[in-house]
């Protein structure tokens, strides 16, 4: 199985990721695992620099830099050196783990060229989605604090990566499970169920118990700002799909 986490920024995914790795579905190693646990993630990020460095490499190509926070972001471009790195680490990590995955939140903007490359490799049936889903306000406010960004401007780059990643599963028919962070903070073990249901593995209540800190901030209260009506009907959009 290949479990591929979408969701913007500050929306909750390495805690989901985290939650799936100590599940044993492997979402990376100590020596992939980059950035290491900072004050904003004390638990770590469990993203995969081997992943991330390939999506980085792709955004660079199409004249996108993250760090930029621009929330133009443009059509992605893509050559044959970079479909070649991305065929060997896929045919890589899928030779040496049976269940596997990666969460890095700029692959809501690369998604479907991973997804063609696994298509290539006749791996349909093993892909999994994971789309994490956090209140847009909450994620540009957690932004503001990290990054100093206007909430507006946080609130534009939420819609940016999540309309990437909503028009791809839109248009896929690969299974995919939404789930909210709010959820997971508010009742780990009955978020967590619906989760493993989804991808027919088990898991350990316990380990979950210990890992959700439940001292981790949602972000719900703090500086307002009225989202735009395209963000709330997207925003609304998404919630309807996450299992109650």
């Amino acid at each position: 199985m290949i479990v591929i986490v979408l969701g913007m920024h500050r929306s909750g995914t390495s805690t989901f990721a985290g939650v799936l790795h100590m599940n044993k579905i492997l979402m990376g190693n100590y020596e992939t695992f980059w950035p290491r646990p900072l004050t904003q993630n004390p638990k770590g990020f469990y993203e995969n620099y081997d992943f991330r460095k390939i999506n980085d490499q792709i955004l660079k190509l199409s004249g996108y830099h993250v760090k930029s926070y621009n929330t133009d972001i443009p059509s992605i471009d893509i050559n044959d050196n970079l479909l070649l790195k991305m065929k060997k680490i896929v045919k890589e990590y899928n030779l040496r783990y049976e269940n596997w995955g990666w969460k890095d939140p700029r692959t809501c903007l690369t998604v479907e060229y991973w997804v063609n490359i696994m298509q290539e490799l006749d791996l349909s049936d093993d892909i999994k989605i994971i789309f994490v889903v956090r209140k847009a306000l909450s994620v540009s406010r957690s932004l503001k604090k990290r990054n100093e960004l206007p909430l507006e401007q946080g609130l534009e780059l939420w819609k940016a990566y999540t309309e990437r990643a909503l028009k791809f599963c839109n248009g896929s028919q690969l299974p995919t499970h939404y789930c909210s962070f709010e959820a997971l903070l508010k009742d780990p073990l009955s978020t967590c169920d619906s989760l493993f249901g989804f991808l027919n593995e088990q898991w350990d209540p316990k380990v979950v118990d210990q890992f959700v800190d439940s001292s981790i901030t949602s972000s719900q209260k703090g500086e307002e700002v009225t989202p735009p009506e395209d963000i709330v009907r997207l925003e609304s959009e998404l919630y309807s799909r996450v299992e109650k």
